[in-house]
């Protein structure tokens, strides 16, 4: 038997709404996937002594249910993430939390780290989703800015051409 080869036009299997659930899924349980995008610097407006801040910013594409937004974050906010869950899981030993990429003082706009990060950040931002338990808590949930914590309405897809 072959495979059909994919047409160029069809949409990433991964990312496609209602038509692909996780595999493994009991009746009633949330679908939740996690894409990070590429990566890119932004300059700020804070200066410290002559230098001029600058930071990454990790666009992420969540889907969840029959949803789907852009999110980005820095790496700060996944630390800080990380250190709530630390917190909250701390004396359960039922729970593992995968292993967050370390802090690096020097050299974080480097492309080679940024695109290193990008990958640990995928792999453990999947590996919290993945854990039901880990995925039920409410940090993770207010990171992902889910639809049961932040409302339905602050992901609406909007159509601008028509009305």
């Amino acid at each position: 038997m072959t495979s059909k080869p994919q047409k160029k036009n069809e949409k990433e299997e991964s990312l496609e709404r209602k038509a692909y659930r996780s595999k493994g899924l009991k009746e009633g349980e949330d679908d939740i996937r996690v894409y990070l995008m590429e990566p890119y610097n932004v300059r700020g407006k804070d200066r410290l002594l002559c230098f001029v801040s600058e930071h990454t910013l990790y666009p992420m594409t969540v889907v969840f249910n029959e949803k789907k937004w852009s999110l980005e974050k820095r790496f700060s906010e996944f630390a800080e993430l990380d250190n709530l869950l630390d917190d909250q899981f701390k004396n359960d030993d039922n729970i593992v939390l995968p292993e967050f990429p370390p802090k690096k003082f020097f050299g974080s706009l480097s492309p080679a780290l940024i695109k290193e990060r990008k990958e640990k950040l995928e792999k453990y931002m999947k590996a919290l989703v993945a854990d039901r338990e880990v995925f039920k808590a409410l940090p993770v949930r207010e990171f992902l800015e889910t639809p049961d914590v932040v409302g339905n309405d602050k992901h609406k897809e909007y159509d601008f051409g028509r009305r």
